[in-house]
């Protein structure tokens, strides 16, 4: 990986960041829940500006709700917000939005996408000073989901997001069943090229 991407509190290792397991694709084994601070499975770049933005194509073919693949702005164990693809009871694949702010977990059951038998999406992560959006595309052009964030929590301090916050790929196999993602294209840009 470019060295300006990071991954917490462990070392990228071939168990769970897999550069060969499929040509041209990241493949990221799941690693412990949101809320877990030993072997979570987060690989990050910084944000480099208030105004930022990170894509990514995923594949990913969840078998339980306990597995949960997507795309996140976060600051730390108790303050994120994540957009993922997981499944429902029923085994339906879902498309849902979830924050932990100041270790309290937000749901937003108004942004709740059904993706049917959908296993590619591409989702996105956009910092535009306080707000954070999060935007899926599947296969009929890029829309923003629902809620409106507060991407200040995320930095620490009131204001612009930047100092502190990372936008990147997020990966949980809570049942550590082998559950995994695969990641084809990741683009990310700062500054007036990351504005609408």
């Amino acid at each position: 990986l470019d060295p300006a991407w990071s991954t917490l509190r462990r070392p990228a290792t071939p168990d769970w960041v897999d550069l060969t397991a499929r040509r041209s694709h990241l493949r990221i084994v799941g690693g412990q829940s949101p809320a877990g601070r030993y072997r979570p499975s987060l690989v990050a770049r910084p944000v480099t500006d208030p105004d930022f933005l990170l894509t990514a194509e995923l594949e990913f073919r969840p078998a339980t709700y306990r597995q949960l693949a997507g795309v996140t702005g976060y600051r730390d164990s108790r303050n994120w917000h994540y957009v993922y693809v997981t499944a429902t009871d029923a085994g339906e694949r879902v498309l849902e939005v979830l924050s932990c702010a100041a270790g309290r977990l937000v749901p937003y059951p108004g942004a709740t996408l059904r993706l049917g038998e959908r296993s590619r999406i591409a989702l996105r992560v956009r910092f535009a000073g306080p707000v954070l959006r999060f935007g899926c595309d599947l296969g009929d052009g890029w829309r923003d989901l629902p809620p409106v964030l507060d991407a200040t929590i995320l930095t620490g301090q009131p204001g612009p997001a930047g100092a502190g916050a990372v936008a990147g790929l997020w990966v949980q196999d809570i049942g550590a069943d082998g559950g995994h993602a695969d990641v084809d294209v990741v683009t990310w840009r700062a500054g007036p090229a990351a504005r609408p």
